[in-house]
């Protein structure tokens, strides 16, 4: 029971970073934190999995956890990672840390999922990188409607649009202009 607690204090914390991109380059002085973040991708996820016939359960099992690791390691930027910070490293230690305790029944299937979200390999997993893009998009486009500055909030929809390739998430994109 105290690895479930453990997972469940890492989760909540999440409630406590704010996403650090908007507090650094929009200079969004309140920005959302990250478990705000976890919970519309977890949403959208499943919308889009079951319209898609995928495996929602994984799908939202790999969205719910994507970003758990930064409970520890924060949320780094890709400047951070770019700077010379091994962020794959920080997050697989991370997560082992944090998943150890489970019972060892579940364990190893959140681990799973874990990686193959970092891995991409399956149509789920793309889906939740996808959605994890687009979710950055859409708070985006919700901060410039809240008046803050679009020049700086552009950045964020460039680059979820250079991570989006497929269909669903792309016409959402686009939908949102």
């Amino acid at each position: 029971m105290e690895g479930i607690l453990k997972v469940l204090s890492a989760a909540g914390r999440l409630k406590q970073i704010p996403r650090t991109g908007w507090v650094t380059k929009a200079d969004v002085k309140d920005a959302e934190s990250v478990a705000d973040h976890t919970f519309r991708v977890g949403l959208a996820t499943m919308i889009l999995s079951d319209l898609l016939n995928l495996d929602t359960l994984k799908a939202v099992r790999m969205a719910l956890i994507h970003d758990l690791a930064e409970s520890y390691i924060g949320d780094l930027t890709p400047e951070q990672v770019n700077e010379g910070l091994d962020k794959s490293s920080m997050e697989e230690e991370a997560m082992l840390h944090i998943l150890k305790d489970l019972p060892e029944q579940i364990q190893p299937i959140y681990l799973e999922a874990w990686r193959e979200w970092v891995s991409g390999n399956s149509s789920e997993a793309r889906l939740v990188r996808e959605v994890d893009a687009f979710e950055m998009a859409l708070q985006a486009e919700e901060y410039a409607r809240s008046g803050f500055d679009q020049s700086k909030l552009a950045e964020f929809k460039r680059s979820a649009s250079e991570r989006i390739k497929s269909g669903v998430v792309r016409d959402l994109l686009e939908v949102l202009g």
